[in-house]
């Protein structure tokens, strides 16, 4: 891991896109990112360039939460690995491009992620809260069961091999159009393969599977739901453990905005 210095990762596919730059500083410059505020610390800048649509996420951090970037990975790093990781297992992302970070004996300065954008995606929190804005209406029954059945799987395997999401929230997972189907898209996962889960497998399904569940209740019938679970594989025990966890940290799931 970088301790001091300054680190820029560039996928090969957009490598022309980045010639001439060697460091955070230099790419949040080019495209005119702005650095977050401390209160937020991080901003998102959406680019269409010639080479295409990207997202540029900045992080930064000052004062004491600096310090909790001692030695640590960097958030970009880990997303930039993460959403590598989630393709190779079957699951739909953006496409990284390249993550930079500065460090000062240790401490994380400025850091960035960029992505490819995902074209005219929908999150899962619009059609729950604001269905009237979406630009296409939810997938019908028969398609629903065809992408339940796709994710459980995808997610069985991803967590057979130990690696868990751990937000899964009804922002972070977006339909989009392809070819005339629909798809399902996992956004935001800088804290998917986190190692706590990988020492506690069962505690990583569990939140996963309570993730999930939150809004699952609002937008699924309960025979969806049921048919997640028997794709997914869950036996009785995991399924009441997850609802469980849902009511405990998730109580008020029947106005879940997160």
């Amino acid at each position: 891991m970088l301790i001091h210095g300054v680190e820029l990762v560039v996928h090969p596919d957009c490598r022309p896109l980045f010639e001439g730059l060697s460091s955070p500083r230099s790419v949040i410059e080019k495209w005119g990112a702005s650095i977050p505020p401390a209160e937020r610390r991080s901003a998102v800048a959406e680019l269409r360039l010639p080479e295409g649509h990207f997202f540029l996420k900045v992080y930064a951090y000052t004062g004491l939460w600096r310090l909790r970037t001692l030695f640590i990975t960097s958030r970009a790093s880990r997303e930039y690995r993460n959403l590598l990781k989630l393709a190779e297992l079957g699951f739909k992302v953006p496409r990284p491009a390249a993550f930079g970070q500065a460090r000062t004996l240790g401490l994380v300065g400025e850091s960035f992620v960029m992505t490819r954008a995902l074209e005219n995606p929908v999150p899962i929190w619009s059609y729950i809260y604001e269905p009237k804005s979406v630009p296409f209406p939810f997938p019908d029954r028969t398609e629903r069961r065809r992408l339940i059945d796709e994710f459980a799987a995808t997610l069985r395997r991803a967590h057979e091999e130990k690696f868990f999401i751990h937000t899964l929230r009804s922002k972070n997972v977006l339909l989009t159009r392809e070819g005339g189907r629909s798809v399902v898209n996992v956004i935001d996962v800088p804290f998917a393969g986190i190692w706590r889960w990988r020492l506690f497998p069962r505690a990583g399904r569990v939140r996963d599977l309570a993730s999930l569940l939150k809004w699952a209740r609002l937008l699924l019938t309960r025979t969806e739901r049921m048919r997640f679970a028997k794709a997914y594989g869950a036996d009785k025990a995991l399924l009441r453990a997850a609802q469980a966890y849902q009511e405990k940290y998730y109580p008020n799931a029947t106005s879940d905005r997160s």
